[in-house]
């Protein structure tokens, strides 16, 4: 049978027998049929697959087709077969996801999946995933005040224009693994946003900050914010800071 009709009555069964079928084939036959396959049905097979045979189906699949169907996948779908993967396999694929798309695919799956694929994350992965989690949490609270939200253009750090009560601040999103939040990152955001002439600048931070010196205007405030405090932090914080 050509290898396009058994790719379609593959896809028209269900999954588990679809498995047993390819699985009873010779390994070339199989490496040709998985090479016709889209996206969604290897999943589907990957999926209904127990460990042997999966592993068998990954050893025929190299990391950079597995990656390009995985991005083609919705994040719930990648994220389940990044978590049924081999430990190997699933660090290599999520070394090639950058750090922005990974935490939607974290928050795609269930707390075990999410649990397996921390633990097989490059250490400092892990540390850039906390920072983006924080600061996502951070603009979508500042979102919930009414606040219009904007990237500073042509700058590499985290820092936000917010527009409220018809004045421009500045919002400087300053995550740290390990307290205190260093004074120098009080005074950069604040020499950042002096150069933009905004009504005032405020880091947001999860860490207590160091004391840092008296500063020119704009006048410059720190937070320290946790993702379960309410909205009403931020927009007090801001209430402050339009004085």
């Amino acid at each position: 049978m050509p290898t396009e009709h058994l790719v379609t009555m593959l896809a028209a069964s269900p999954p588990q027998r679809a498995v047993q079928v390819l699985m009873s084939m010779p390994v070339a036959r199989r490496g040709k049929l998985l090479a016709a396959m889209n996206g969604p049905l290897l999943a589907r097979l990957l999926l209904a697959a127990d460990a042997d045979r999966r592993a068998a189906l990954l050893t025929l699949l190299d990391d950079d087709r597995l990656a390009a169907e995985l991005a083609s996948l919705p994040p719930a779908d990648a994220a389940a077969v990044l978590a049924a993967m081999p430990a190997d396999r699933t660090a290599a694929q999520l070394r090639r996801v950058p750090s922005e798309h990974l935490t939607t695919l974290l928050e795609a799956v269930d707390s075990p999946q999410r649990e397996h694929l921390v633990r097989v994350l490059d250490p400092e992965r892990l540390t850039d995933l906390r920072r983006i989690r924080y600061e996502k949490a951070v603009i979508e609270s500042l979102r919930r005040t009414s606040a219009e939200l904007s990237w500073v253009p042509q700058d590499t750090g985290s820092n936000l224009f917010a527009v409220v009560f018809q004045r421009v601040f500045g919002i400087s999103l300053c995550h740290v693994d390990t307290p205190p939040l260093p004074a120098a990152a009080v005074i950069m955001a604040h020499q950042l946003f002096a150069k933009h002439r905004v009504d005032g600048v405020l880091a947001v931070t999860n860490a207590v900050a160091a004391p840092f010196p008296p500063l020119d205007p704009p006048p410059t405030h720190v937070l320290t914010w946790a993702p379960d405090d309410t909205d009403g932090v931020l927009a007090r914080a801001l209430v402050r800071l339009a004085g």
